[in-house]
């Protein structure tokens, strides 16, 4: 990886999981309310993401 390029599956996934930090913060300031199901729906989501992101990363090989 050249020192401009972005690990798109790190941002992806930080991103992801920052979201979902800010949604549980929002729940324990009792701004929103959040379920179990709701949680685990967002966990999914933020693993999903990540997944997607990782599979359409580029592997490198240039084929040479």
């Amino acid at each position: 990886m050249s020192s401009g390029s972005v690990d798109r599956v790190s941002l992806v996934a930080g991103i992801a999981f920052a979201l979902l930090g800010c949604l549980l913060c929002l729940d324990q300031l009792d701004l929103i309310a959040l379920s179990w199901g709701l949680v685990a729906a967002a966990l999914c989501a933020a693993a999903g993401a990540s997944l997607v992101a990782a599979g359409l990363a580029p592997d490198g090989d240039d084929g040479g």
